[in-house]
């Protein structure tokens, strides 16, 4: 699982959901999330754990 930033407008074509510039979604498949950085219209962001 990982969390993505839409970096460029575009339409999911498995969920038909437009997603905008700055939007923040998470998404379960590897391979989708593959095919997304690919295109470059994602970007993953990274999450810090905090220290305990």
């Amino acid at each position: 699982m990982a969390k993505l930033k839409v970096i460029r407008n575009m339409i999911d074509k498995n969920t038909g959901v437009v997603r905008y510039a700055g939007d923040v979604f998470e998404a379960n498949d590897a391979n989708r999330i593959k095919e997304l950085l690919d295109a470059k219209v994602v970007e993953e962001i990274k999450e810090n754990k905090p220290n305990k």
